[in-house]
């Protein structure tokens, strides 16, 4: 029978009631439990870092926008309306670029190894190997 002290459970006098092979046996349940528990909720944070990472994007349509207006901006062809397309354009990919390290240095800080492991692991390269 469960006592309660103040509406609340009492954990001492709960586990008084078995003996130490009892408690030994209950203690690597419990642990077990908490180690699965562990493992299932980074498996479950992973994954959402992972999605968030693929979902971290300029549209496409903002994207053939902005690789277009580049285009232009290099043959210094931009009127003043679309440098002001382009930058904000520019400015989203940047915002965009920031999440994406925030989210792959908590993925390695996640899997305990460094940004370029999880980059080789990832199969992402720098832009200059592009």
């Amino acid at each position: 029978m469960l006592q309660l002290i103040d509406d609340k459970f009492d954990l001492t006098a709960f586990l008084a009631q078995f003996n130490t092979e009892e408690l030994e046996a209950f203690k690597i349940e419990v642990e077990a439990d908490i180690k699965r528990r562990k493992t299932d909720d980074k498996k479950v944070r992973e994954v959402a870092l992972l999605q968030a990472l693929n979902d971290c994007t300029l549209p496409e349509e903002d994207l053939k926008i902005a690789l277009s207006l580049n285009e232009k901006r290099k043959q210094n062809q931009l009127n003043d309306s679309e440098l002001e397309e382009f930058m904000a354009l520019a400015q989203a990919e940047e915002a965009l670029r920031l999440q994406r390290i925030r989210i792959l240095g908590e993925l390695a800080q996640l899997k305990n190894i460094s940004l370029p492991q999880l980059a080789e692991s990832l199969g992402i390269k720098p832009l200059a190997d592009v």
